[in-house]
């Protein structure tokens, strides 16, 4: 039982550390400019 709430805790611990992990560096450094507009040229 003991170690089934030490397996749960450690997950809870990594998900939570995994979530900051993204938002610090895939998330909030990218958001400060639009995405480039990927223009197409026309058809003829």
């Amino acid at each position: 039982m003991r170690l089934l709430m030490m397996l749960i805790l450690a997950l809870m611990i990594t998900s939570v550390i995994g979530i900051l992990g993204v938002q610090m560096f895939g998330g909030s450094g990218n958001n400060d400019k639009p995405p480039d507009v990927i223009q197409q040229p026309e058809p003829k």
